[in-house]
């Protein structure tokens, strides 16, 4: 599920690693890294090591990527500081094209005060905040922790089946469920970030899946149409949830006889050992999850431990038991 800027900032500046840079100019250390890495690159050409002078023209091109977004968005902020508001977004419309991502600064940056209230600025701010986003969902390291073949393995889905991806996001997963159910199948793609569903639809297109249906809901509604769901999927997304056992009871309805809510989640960790993820407020362990599930007359019938970094869960509707 896509976040408010307020919450995702800290991953996306852990994760992204693009970050606002002061008004002062670039630390020496910076310049003196940089000036290793073009002798290292030198010398490394000189003996012919083509795969070490890769790995370091890639190190130069990411820190001189970096220091240029730095010094436009630095541009920026002075010509908002100076009044100039329409050079400061078109400076700002220059870091985002030139790889800018971190909104959640850029909204808190005192230097942009002056434009806060300017729909243009906000526009802008809001899709530099999806370019970072999608990036963080999408990045390939992604794949190490999530392990997506593992887990699209365990869900088992079959041909015609019909999934609702709640907070699909980029599609990280519904691209692969929708190959996975095949023409004959269904994936309701969900979310409340109408920047998500275009860049998902986008994609969509591109790999010719069109059994993708996009859907923008509310926060606290998903939307899903009455008995007609095999599979719910949920990845990342209800720790974005406050009233979350409300929030299960609307699922429960959407599923088909038979159908499962499936819920893949961080475990609550400490920031000192894991400073990526959701924030603090947000965290929440699986036996929270499985009483909001029972609230809704979910329970676990599946448990899957192979990942490192999050519990895996699938719940069907308790039983009914007589007397």
């Amino acid at each position: 599920m896509s976040l408010p800027a307020r919450r995702f900032g800290p991953i996306v500046v852990v994760l992204v690693a693009i970050v606002l840079a002061p008004a002062a100019a670039v630390p020496a250390q910076a310049t003196e890294d940089t000036v290793t890495l073009e002798k290292q690159l030198d010398a490394a050409l000189a003996a012919g090591d083509r795969a070490a002078a890769l790995a370091l023209a890639e190190r130069l091109a990411t820190a001189a990527e970096e220091r240029h977004v730095d010094a436009l968005v630095r541009v920026a902020r002075l010509h908002c500081q100076l009044g100039h508001h329409d050079e400061a977004l078109a400076w700002l419309e220059r870091a985002h094209a030139t790889g800018f991502v971190d909104a959640y600064a850029l909204r808190r940056d005192e230097g942009f005060a002056g434009l806060r209230g300017d729909d243009r600025f906000v526009r802008l701010s809001r899709a530099i905040w999806a370019k970072g986003y999608i990036a963080m969902l999408e990045r390939p390291e992604r794949d190490d922790f999530q392990q997506p073949d593992r887990v699209m393995a365990a869900l088992a889905l079959r041909p015609g089946e019909r999934v609702a991806d709640i907070g699909a996001g980029s599609g990280y997963f519904t691209r692969r469920v929708a190959r996975a159910v095949g023409p004959t199948g269904v994936v309701w793609a969900i979310d409340i970030a109408q920047e998500m569903l275009d860049y998902l639809g986008a994609r969509a297109a591109d790999e010719k899946l069109a059994n993708i249906t996009l859907v923008k809901v509310e926060r606290d509604d998903p939307r899903l149409s009455a008995g007609q769901v095999d599979t719910v999927l949920m990845v990342d997304t209800l720790h974005y949830i406050k009233e979350r056992a409300a929030y299960c009871r609307r699922l429960r309805p959407g599923l088909a006889p038979g159908g499962r809510v499936v819920v893949i989640d961080y475990i609550p960790k400490p920031w000192e050992e894991r400073p990526w993820g959701p924030p603090p407020e947000q965290k929440m362990s699986r036996e929270e999850v499985d009483a909001a599930m029972a609230e809704a007359g979910l329970v676990p019938v599946r448990v899957h431990d192979f990942l490192t970094e999050q519990f895996f869960v699938e719940y069907r509707i308790a039983p009914v038991t007589t007397p």
